[in-house]
Order: C-alpha cells, then structure tokens, then sequence
C-alpha cells in the first residue's frame, strides 16, 4: 500500500551515478532539507536558499564540496542554517569561512548553526556572518538520542556507522497529522505562499475548522483551505545511508533507523564480485543494499553511489540487488 508523504519534492541531485546528494522540499514553507552537500550544480541557487539544514554522512571530497554553493546562496539572508555532520564538522565549516574574504555589508545576517556527532557526544557552534564569522564557541553535551533535528512537521534521526572516516546516517520522519499536499496545492486557486505555514499551524492546533483566515485578500474557512490544500498523513520515513560497511555493528544501528522506511536510499558501491573492495574501502555492495531493505522492511530500495568502473553497465548492479529485494530501483539519468 502506497504510504501518505507530504513532501513537494524528492530528488536525488544527481541520480545513483554521480555525487550523493538528496534533496526534500515542502510546499510553501521555505524548509528544504539537503542529505550530503557533494556536487550540487543540478540545484539552482533558488533551491539552495530555500534550505533550512544540511544534513552531511561525512567529509569526503564527493560529500562535502558543494558546500560553497549553499554558502554562497544564502549569504545575503537573514536565516539560521543549521548544519549537521561527524566529528570535525565545526572545524571544517570554519575554515572555509575563513578561506573567503567578505565584505560584510549590514543585510548579510546568515547564522550557521553547525553541530557534530560523535558517539555519545554533541558538539555545537554558532557562526554568525553579522559578528564577521569570529572563532567560533564550541559547547559540549551528550548524545544519546537518534533524533537530532525536530521542526513541527518531521524529526530527523542519525546514527553513527562505519566507514573509514566518521560517518553518520539518517532518517527523516514525518509527523503524523495535516500536512500541506502537494497534488492539491498544484491545482488550488491559491499558489502556495506564506499562508499555507500559517493554515497549517491552525490546522494542527486543533483550531475549529469554521474559523475564518484572511488569504490573499479574501477570507477562507478554515476548513475551506484544508480541503484545497492539506491532507491527513500518518507520516513516512525516508531513510539516507552511504558509504559503510555491512558488518553486524552496522546492521544494529542501521536497521532501527530504516525500519519500515517509505524509501530507502543506500550506498552499493560494489557488485558482490568486488566483495574484497567493499570490505577494503567501507562501502556496501548491491548485494548487501538489496539484504538491508529486506530485513528493515522497507517499500522502496533506491540503489545510489555507484562506482565509476561500472559505467555503461550499471544495469548489472540493479539487477544484483533485485534478485534479492525485487521492490529495487536506480536513477540512471543525470538527474533525479
């Protein structure tokens, strides 16, 4: 059975050959998500603004370069961004600041809110452009919770998995309840703008769906809007997992995270015939995506990350995984 969702936009950046990279949007709220800040030139500098997190598995050119690209889109707001990723996070953030020369002009107010994760430790820093990105105050707390991130529509979730480099996966959760739909809003006689968050908030209040809400110069009911716009959702989770291994310490923090997921999105690097690279450089194979999604029990396996010397055949890979989990699928494209 099709599971209820709410985003407006799931896209892999660059489908299952190229960087990872895997973008969430949500009608009208301006709250983009972003797993993994690799090469991000399919993403227009529009959708970059919209963001508000960044979600990055770990610091590795492919994962990590395209952050001047979301730097550079949304220098000139006024917003938090808050960044999120493994140890070292805060001090590579920093230094890339720091590797610019800005001219700070008054509207330049963006504030990078950069936490790292490790196991059992958080790390936080607030890096403000308006204070000219000062070294920055690095707090310290425990970590012992899955959720790291929680807006008033989803949770996000991490773990801590094995690589040859501090990693981390996640999962995004919906909250259940009213969610703006997408389909609907596409066909409503109101665009999407400022007044679906506003809707939304009353809607999940509880507020009498009788009252009236001024948009756009008219007045709706509040019920009105919730049939032209909003849905009822239990919610799903999108779960994003890359570069790891496929080892039982992996599989424990893995399979709570991704249980029942809407999608999987995972790392499969390797065919099973390149076993002893995968055990070798950390990564899993197609095989080893295909067990995974099977175990968590999850509706769709979205294959990603394949390695360049499968080019021209990364049919083969697909095919691997599907043997085993037949609900399998890759982007081939250049886009998602």
């Amino acid at each position: 059975m099709p599971v209820a969702r709410a985003f407006s936009e799931i896209r892999l950046v660059n489908g299952s050959t190229g960087d990872p990279a895997l973008y969430i949007d949500y009608p009208g709220l301006d709250n983009a998500l972003l797993f993994d800040a690799g090469e991000n030139g399919n993403l227009d500098l529009k959708r970059l603004a919209d963001l508000e997190a960044v979600f990055l598995t770990h610091h590795h050119i492919d994962h990590f370069i395209g952050f001047d690209r979301i730097l550079r889109a949304n220098l000139d707001k006024d917003k938090e961004l808050r960044i999120f990723g493994p140890g070292g996070t805060i001090t590579r953030i920093y230094q890339r600041l720091k590797s610019y020369d800005f001219q700070y002009f008054s509207f330049m107010k963006i504030a990078l809110n950069v936490v790292e994760l490790e196991p059992g430790v958080r790390r936080q820093a607030r890096m403000e452009c308006a204070k000219k990105f000062p070294e920055p105050v690095i707090s310290e707390d425990a970590w012992t919770e899955r959720t790291i991130y929680e807006n008033p529509y989803l949770t996000i979730e991490a773990v801590s998995v094995e690589h040859t480099t501090p990693c981390l996966a996640y999962a995004l959760v919906e909250k259940p309840g009213y969610h703006p739909d997408p389909d609907k809003l596409a066909v409503s006689p109101l665009r999407p703008g400022s007044w679906v968050p506003l809707v939304l908030d009353q809607l999940r209040s509880g507020s009498p769906m009788e009252t009236l809400v001024n948009v756009e110069g008219g007045q709706f009911s509040l019920g009105r809007l919730a049939e032209m716009g909003f849905s009822g959702s239990p919610g799903s989770r999108v779960t994003f997992v890359t570069d790891t291994i496929w080892n039982d310490s992996t599989k424990a923090a893995l399979l709570p995270l991704a249980k029942n997921s809407w999608r999987l999105y995972c790392d499969s690097y390797y065919a099973i015939g390149q076993l002893k690279n995968a055990v070798t450089h950390k990564h899993m194979t197609a095989t080893h995506a295909a067990e995974f999604a099977k175990l968590a029990k999850v509706d769709q396996l979205i294959l990603m990350h394949f390695a360049p010397r499968y080019a021209g055949r990364y049919g083969h890979l697909v095919d691997e995984a599907k043997a085993i989990f037949p609900r399998t699928t890759a982007d081939l494209g250049e886009t998602a």
